[in-house]
């Protein structure tokens, strides 16, 4: 996210979305009583084209929004408000219009009935910060698939390439197979690399798979080899990739992506659940009790669960920053965050046991 004008005084801020983790933080921004201004499409017809089927001709026009709903989903961030300012002889104030926010959009907010908050100042900051961030990818490689995970700010992207070796009677037959998946692994990882600030390729895997295609990396391409770090796991597929986050092997990397803290904080959390120890807690009543006990070290909230009580959970956020303890916000559209929501959608880990 660019910020390219800030006046917390005069309650605005201008910035462009620069990539879709932007959405996600943006969309923990934007609340119901926000005014909104940016360009958008309108389709306009005159006078004599109304009369007619014609369906007129579409304009650019720059208008201001009073958020009324945010949504989102897959990628995609919807505000949808009642106009108040615009070229009143193209638009009609006071009706609806939606804001389709998409990389490349540029939008002023102006929280004039709500001041701007400490929570939302620092999400902008995350948000800045993160783009400099380096991404992850980890290729889980098994026998004729290949298991691609690049780690993002709000998501893990999984893209899955498989291939039929053939029998083990037809060992030339099988070579050549193997070595056009391993080419084609190689080539999309390497298309991977040009598109994304990545840090580090991690090549895991369970048998001795990783480590034939570690080596035909390095046949085929020595520099791109050098990027890559081999790690052994027990698991396949989409299994393999969690346990590597889990693990904490490359935590000085994953530390800093919001996704990979995500699997880690919430394997912690049901790691305190399962051995009873007391410090670890879920649901907004226990979460509530242990944040009044300054009792929460970690709190953990989904993104969908703070939109919806926005109020009530911004309290209790701004209590666990108070009592110098961390919160962390998660997709629920992620599978840490579907486990976070099969608990309520809240959870905390403790410093000391609540009574």
């Amino acid at each position: 996210m660019k910020i390219l004008f800030k006046n917390p005084k005069q309650e605005t801020v201008k910035l462009e979305v620069e990539n879709f983790d932007d959405l996600w933080y943006l969309s923990t921004v934007l609340r119901e009583g926000d005014l909104i201004k940016g360009k958008t499409e309108r389709r306009i017809k005159s006078k004599e084209e109304k009369t007619r089927s014609d369906k007129g001709v579409r304009k650019t026009i720059t208008i201001a929004v009073r958020c009324e709903k945010v949504e989102f989903k897959e990628n995609a961030l919807r505000v949808t408000g009642i106009i108040e300012q615009g070229p009143e002889d193209i638009i009609a104030l006071g009706d609806h219009h939606t804001f389709n926010i998409e990389p490349g959009t540029i939008i002023t907010i102006i929280k004039d009935r709500e001041h701007w908050t400490r929570f939302e100042l620092s999400r902008l900051r995350d948000a800045e910060k993160s783009s400099l961030n380096p991404k992850l990818v980890i290729a889980v490689i098994d026998e004729g698939n290949a298991n691609i995970a690049l780690i993002m700010e709000s998501r893990i992207h999984h893209y899955d390439l498989s291939r039929e070796f053939g029998g083990k009677y037809y060992v030339k037959e099988r070579d050549r197979r193997k070595d056009e998946f391993y080419n084609e692994t190689l080539n999309f990882l390497i298309a991977i690399s040009q598109r994304e600030n990545i840090s580090c390729f991690i090549i895991a895997g369970a048998g001795f798979e990783k480590e034939n295609f570690y080596k035909y990396l390095f046949q085929k391409n020595q520099e791109f080899a050098r990027k890559c770090v081999m790690e052994h796991i027990g698991s396949h597929g989409r299994n393999g990739v969690y346990e590597v986050l889990k693990r904490g092997t490359f935590k000085d990397i994953t530390g800093k992506l919001n996704a990979a803290k995500d699997v880690t904080l919430v394997e912690k959390l049901l790691e305190h659940i399962g051995k009873d120890t007391g410090l670890g807690i879920y649901g907004t009543v226990d979460v509530e009790l242990a944040v009044n006990s300054n009792a929460v070290e970690k709190l953990l909230v989904n993104d969908n669960l703070f939109l919806k009580e926005r109020g009530k959970i911004e309290i209790l956020m701004n209590s666990v920053k108070n009592s110098r303890g961390y919160v962390h916000i998660l997709n629920h559209e992620e599978e840490a965050g579907k486990q976070l929501e099969s608990l309520g959608g809240i959870g905390a880990i403790l410093r000391f046991k609540v009574g």
